[in-house]
């Protein structure tokens, strides 16, 4: 079996999470991080990671890595309580829908402001929201409409019923950004972002370093003020370059780094090793169900219980990862639904029967394509071995993200993508997965949790909505609509002197810096 490595030897990892559902991963193979740290000091908190995000406006393009800087720069209209996931007042202290369920309305806590000095009334709230609804990110298409009414209330008109507003405004919908600041920078305030959230950026140099300020203006909105005056930011692509950092104690707190470094880093004095198992991505193989074989139901069975989905993550993680999934969300999770666990266990005698039934006893050949950073790559080498041993002829090739997404939309003949897809509210997960619009669902027919995505977004209150979601896990567990292969846990680590390392895994993804704080 030979697994994708770097040139230091280390296995290479992605920054992970969704843009509809999709991975869009970074390689880690580069060096970079500019100078090495400066001296520990009693109010800087020096950080480092791996991960590299594409922009830092909260409504521009995403990968995923984008998100612990927009945790710390923007405050959101809706707190989503970062271990559990209940909602909460943010920037709004209140909301509501109209009684017809066509409207939403937010109540503005009083005297808001952004970090640029402009007032974050409900006129600028509504331009920012209707900015970025003309972007085509984040804002659904139900939405038709976002105004003001009077200083503190903002209005969203919908076009029908839709329950998922409360989540999507705590999450990246909901960091609203100085429109003032947008359109007067243009193109440049995805590298020059203003929010109105603990921290602002003082400094940045796209995928080498960044500078955050404590900004005395903010207002509590859920997420605490800042604990340190600057937190200065290294993206450290190389493993030796980040372990050596880390063990030089240049470095208080690191996220998003290889699983080659947890071997050095362990047993460590002065330095505590943490996962983040709350919000893990994971990764996965989207299906195109409408196309012969994977139109049928039993082959999609079949492949599902020839994958040892165990083995793969401990061959490809070196042992780090062993966490099997059938479904979004891990165990860490307040959403996790245990019910669906081992849905397909490895049975390659069921994987043959099935397959048998279907009118493939004697095999069959599928072409798919994976994305070429590790995890993914590796996963395809295991997954083509493992899929051989029930008759199944994987004929895979890997490609950067946007070449191997282009290549597994409709006409081509490749049946399968293996990337990742991970996700932070149910409301915004269960439609991007299961929906018939999901960018798991390539070729959009009708499946058999369509209908239930629809209830789900039809139906109010977390209680109910949880119930629906059961149904959808559920009926998804037979039908598999895409597979789910092993979750994904962040890997972190932190310095004794650091307070708050685990207060900052989140359930919204990626970590939250505003948690951390510095004894010394």
């Amino acid at each position: 079996m030979q697994l994708v490595r770097n040139d230091s030897g280390g296995r290479r990892r992605a920054a992970r999470w969704t843009v509809a559902g999709v991975l869009l991963a970074s390689s880690a193979t580069a060096c970079g991080g500019g100078t090495g740290g400066g001296a520990a000091s009693a109010d800087v908190l020096r950080v480092a990671t791996q991960q590299k995000p594409v922009q830092l406006d909260s409504c521009g393009p995403s990968n995923g890595s984008e998100l612990a800087y927009h945790n710390v720069l923007y405050a959101p209209l809706i707190k989503a309580d970062d271990k559990t996931g209940k909602l909460g007042p943010g920037l709004a202290e209140s909301w509501s829908y109209s009684d017809d369920e066509l409207g939403f309305s937010l109540r503005l806590r009083p005297d808001l402001e952004f970090q640029d000095g402009t007032a974050m009334d409900a006129a600028a709230v509504a331009k920012s929201l209707t900015q970025c609804k003309e972007m085509g990110n984040q804002v659904p298409e139900q939405v038709t409409g976002i105004t003001a009414e009077g200083d503190r209330t903002v209005l969203v008109k919908l076009s029908e019923p839709y329950a998922a507003l409360p989540d999507l405004f705590s999450g990246r919908l909901g960091m609203i950004a100085s429109p003032t600041a947008r359109e007067e920078k243009g193109e440049r305030f995805a590298s020059q972002p203003v929010g109105a959230g603990p921290y602002k950026l003082t400094g940045y140099k796209p995928e080498i370093s960044a500078e955050l300020t404590r900004w005395d203006g903010y207002t509590q909105a859920g997420t605490p003020a800042a604990k340190v005056k600057k937190i200065e930011w290294r993206i450290l692509s190389d493993n030796s370059a980040m372990a050596s950092e880390i063990l030089a104690g240049n470095v208080d707190y690191a996220w998003g780094f290889s699983t080659t470094l947890i071997e050095q880093l362990k047993d460590q004095s002065g330095i505590t090793l943490d996962g983040d198992d709350i919000s893990a991505g994971w990764t996965s193989i989207n299906l195109n169900r409408s196309k012969p074989p994977l139109d049928d139901v039993r082959v999609r069975q079949a492949i599902s219980h020839a994958i040892d989905r165990k083995a793969m993550a401990e061959a490809v993680s070196g042992g780090a990862w062993d966490t099997p999934t059938w479904g979004p969300y891990p165990s860490g999770s307040p959403f996790h639904d245990g019910s669906v666990e081992n849905a397909q266990p490895y049975d390659l005698a069921k994987a043959k029967e099935l397959l048998r039934q279907a009118g493939h006893g004697d095999g069959l050949t599928i072409k798919a394509v994976a994305l070429n950073t590790f995890p993914y790559a590796d996963n395809a080498v295991v997954l083509k071995e493992q899929l051989k041993k029930a008759g199944i002829d994987l004929q895979v090739k890997t490609a950067p993200t946007a070449e191997a997404t282009k290549d597994y939309y409709p006409g081509t003949d490749n049946l399968m993508l293996i990337s990742a897809m991970g996700g932070t509210s149910p409301m915004y997960v269960y439609p991007k997965f299961y929906g018939r619009e999901s960018s798991a669902n390539v070729g959009r027919v009708e499946t058999a949790t369509t209908p239930l995505v629809q209830k789900l977004l039809t139906t109010h209150g977390e209680e109910q909505q949880k119930k629906v979601m059961k149904e959808i896990n559920a009926v998804a567990a037979d039908d598999v609509p895409f597979i789910g292969l092993y979750f994904i846990p962040e890997e972190l680590a932190w310095r004794d002197d650091v307070t708050g390392g685990r207060d900052s895994r989140s359930i919204q993804g990626n970590v939250n810096l505003a948690y951390l704080g510095l004894n010394r």
